[in-house]
């Protein structure tokens, strides 16, 4: 009786096929995953630059409130300088107010002498300032106007008119003392007035540039 081979062989033509097999099954796996690879790329670098993109927006919104910080210092500083000018400034004659019965008036006798103005910003950017009228009986003078925190004036001719009720006073151009913001330059401002219910006249200035305010005139 003839006996079997018992030689063991670890390389079979079988093993090979599964080996095969298995190779064919990852290279094809490989190949159905590769464009998934790239777009994961692609999302990686996406994210990154939307992280990117809120760092940025994160320091625009932090320089925006230390901005908006800085603004609100500004304009409880520009409210104290205004009250500390208020209360430098005398009043001792009294506030200018409409002579009865002159709804239909053109007299301008009660506006003659020197009339100033309370404390007002021609613009956010400048400081508080005064303007002092001194009126004929023509209604024709001048105009000062001084600053109250800094060594700055202006002068200009002055005219106040009267139709009733309504009152408009204007000034020219002139020049200033030196003064790099302003470039020396004063730009005519025009006060359009009418009293109040208690005959109080309170003005709505504007300027050339475009700014507005509104004042009262005392006595000097």
């Amino acid at each position: 009786m003839r006996r079997p081979p018992r030689e063991l062989q670890v390389f079979s033509l079988s093993a090979l096929d599964l080996f095969a097999s298995a190779m064919g099954t990852f290279i094809l796996i490989s190949i159905v995953l590769f464009p998934y690879y790239l777009k994961n790329q692609t999302l990686i670098r996406t994210m990154q630059k939307q992280s990117g993109l809120v760092e940025t927006l994160k320091r625009r919104i932090k320089s925006a409130q230390g901005e908006e910080r800085a603004a609100r210092a500004e304009a409880a500083k520009a409210r104290a300088e205004a009250r500390k000018a208020r209360a430098r400034i005398p009043k001792t004659g009294g506030v200018m107010k409409l002579p009865d019965g002159g709804e239909k008036s053109k007299s301008l006798d009660f506006a003659k002498g020197c009339w100033r103005t309370d404390p007002f910003r021609h613009s956010p950017r400048h400081k508080p300032g005064v303007s002092q009228y001194c009126f004929n009986k023509d209604g024709k003078g001048n105009l000062m106007y001084f600053r109250t925190t800094e060594a700055f004036s202006c002068a200009a001719f002055a005219t106040i008119t009267r139709n009733g009720e309504r009152i408009t006073i204007r000034d020219t151009d002139a020049r200033c003392n030196i003064d790099q913001k302003d470039k020396g330059i004063w730009t005519s401002d025009k006060l359009e007035c009418a009293p109040d219910a208690s005959g109080v006249i309170w003005c709505e200035g504007a300027s050339g540039s475009g700014s507005t305010w509104r004042v009262r005139l005392y006595r000097r």
